[in-house]
């Protein structure tokens, strides 16, 4: 009984040390992800910030409808409710910014905007969680990304705005 319990440990042991950088960055989104889901987000001063190589999970929650409440901006007055796709983007947009020789990364304290919310430029409001717009604007953000992701090496792509074209921005 004591060699198969010894048995038992060594394999588990064995199976943790053999997960690559990449899995152990996936599952650090995929941890951080679910915390949000169940209301354990961060101290609000600060985002999480992702690495590059996590934009790839990030992007796979692009199109989740949960909503969620996000950790707040301490700039913003506003108290952010928003889906775990959108938040997700927004995440994404963090490490963009924070990467781009061309923008201001701590303009917001190491956030990409104020809030996870999108404006519509044709419309000229801002796209609140719960609206009817809602949704369509959450597809036509998740598409823009995965459009930008797949066009090429993020050192070249990551001063180009996803939104470029989109009639959007954060």
């Amino acid at each position: 009984m004591k060699l198969r319990i010894i048995g038992l440990l060594a394999f588990v042991l064995l199976s943790a040390c053999g997960k690559t950088e990449a899995q152990r960055q996936k599952d650090e989104v995929d941890t951080y992800m679910a915390g949000l889901l169940k209301g354990n987000g961060e101290h609000p001063i600060g985002m999480k910030l992702f690495a590059p190589a996590q934009i790839p999970t990030l992007l796979s929650y692009a199109n989740d409808k949960r909503e969620i409440n996000p950790p707040a901006n301490p700039v913003s007055s506003y108290l952010s409710v928003s889906s775990l796709g959108m938040y997700a983007l927004w995440l994404v947009e963090g490490i963009r910014v924070a990467e781009s020789d061309g923008e201001k990364p701590k303009a917001y304290l190491g956030y990409p905007s104020l809030n996870p919310l999108l404006f519509d430029k044709q419309t000229n409001v801002l796209v609140y969680y719960g609206t009817e717009a809602y949704p369509a604007t959450q597809r036509k953000a998740a598409d823009a990304y995965r459009a930008w992701w797949n066009s090429g090496e993020f050192s070249n792509i990551k001063d180009k705005n996803p939104l470029d074209g989109s009639g959007l921005s954060w």
